[in-house]
């Protein structure tokens, strides 16, 4: 049985008193709770179990059901890989015998490294964080990682030789929880990532708005999403990653844009279907090549928004939708010919590119409470010729 370190041993206690009294409170009062329990106890000890404690309500749905058990900071948790993300980018890593990690976080990285290679070191700034993932590590029952604590810059020059794949998840976070846009403030910095003498497979985890134009010689980007968002940038290289490609992890799809420039025609008119793109393909700027592959004409240059005359074949990166009626966009039109569908509440109301609120429109539009079997459809504003159109739409489902 493993020996709980001195912080692990007063978090489970904290969290042993204040669990059954904490349901539905806030992390304010959660501390405050904690005081009430443990007057002894330090505050850094008790404000770090209230994190603990709210993270783990968010956890499992991101990492999986053993992260109602787990240990991590608000911080950490949301830097930490869905654990669909990790489990396919580990994938790539199948069969190494020593892989070497540069930000440990919470150790979900680690951990699918970990069930896939002989081997993990994983490097880690700082101690509290080390020392929460090394306990998750127990918890998921992982023991081939080893946990290192210090600064990536001196240590990892060391490691490298050792090591036949590397992996970096540098953090994109200050203190205060600021978001980095530069990836040079990124601890440690995408330059000094990719300046490293690298072994022959390796990924650099990056924000996924980060644009890395172009990108570095002999690396690729991958886009990486769950449901219907895009949560994750790889750059690779050593693997066979195509440059621009995309993954919906959940669902176990990837799609490659294909070599050239493929483009898709511009809609000459509003079509009897309306597509609506994956984030992924938004993000990945290929969206184009995508639609032209499947007869679908974009509804504008930089309209995410696509028409065909005949029903693309279905896909999870693709919401389809049959046209029910296009109009000019005017709210006073549109309210009377929704009254005249009888749709309700559960209409959707979608925009691109136009200067309209979709909840302060769907407000205005009145439309009635949703009951049983009533109608209900979906409203896309989208500029069209110059000019905003409404277009009303009835999803198709796949």
């Amino acid at each position: 049985m493993p020996i709980k370190t001195p912080l692990v041993a007063a978090l489970e206690e904290a969290l042993a008193r204040i669990h059954p009294k904490a349901s539905g409170k806030e992390l304010p009062e959660i501390v405050l709770q904690l005081k009430k329990e443990l007057p002894e106890a330090p505050a850094a000890v008790l404000s770090l179990a209230a994190e603990v404690l709210v993270s783990r309500r968010l956890a499992a749905e991101k990492l999986g059901a053993w992260a109602q058990e787990g240990f991590f900071s608000k911080a950490v948790l949301e830097q930490a890989s869905r654990l669909a993300i990790a489990e396919h980018r580990a994938k790539r890593f199948a069969g190494a015998k020593h892989v070497l990690e540069v930000g440990t976080g919470s150790g979900s990285d680690a951990a699918a490294l970990a069930r896939v290679a002989e081997r993990v070191t994983t490097v880690e700034s700082d101690p509290q964080t080390a020392e929460l993932a090394q306990r998750n590590f127990e918890i998921l029952g992982i023991t081939n990682v080893t946990t290192i604590v210090g600064a990536a810059e001196d240590l990892v020059p060391t490691l490298l030789p050792a090591s036949d794949a590397f992996f970096a998840d540098p953090a994109r976070r200050s203190r205060d929880g600021t978001r980095h846009k530069d990836p040079q403030e990124y601890s440690p910095s995408l330059s000094w990532l990719l300046s490293l003498q690298l072994p022959e497979i390796c990924a650099i985890k990056v924000s996924p708005g980060l644009f890395v134009e172009p990108c570095p010689t002999g690396w690729t980007r991958q886009f990486c999403g769950v449901a219907d968002e895009c949560l994750d940038q790889t750059l690779w290289r050593g693997a066979p990653v195509a440059d621009s490609s995309v993954v919906l992890a959940d669902r176990g799809v990837e799609w490659s844009p294909p070599a050239g420039v493929v483009a898709s025609p511009l809609a000459e008119k509003v079509g009897a279907y309306i597509y609506e793109a994956h984030a992924l393909l938004n993000r990945c700027q290929h969206l184009a090549a995508f639609f032209a592959q499947r007869g679908i004409a974009l509804a504008g240059d930089n309209v995410s928004y696509g028409f065909s005359e005949e029903l693309a074949p279905s896909s999870p990166l693709l919401s389809r939708f049959s046209v029910v009626d296009s109009m000019p966009f005017h709210a006073k039109p549109l309210r009377s010919r929704l009254a005249s569908l009888g749709w309700t509440s559960r209409t959707e109301f979608k925009k691109r590119s136009v200067q309209v609120d979709p909840d302060s429109l769907r407000r205005e539009m009145q439309l009635p409470d949703h009951s049983h079997g009533a109608p209900f459809g979906v409203v896309f504003v989208l500029p069209w010729q110059g000019k905003q159109r409404v277009v009303l739409a009835e999803r198709i489902s796949d």
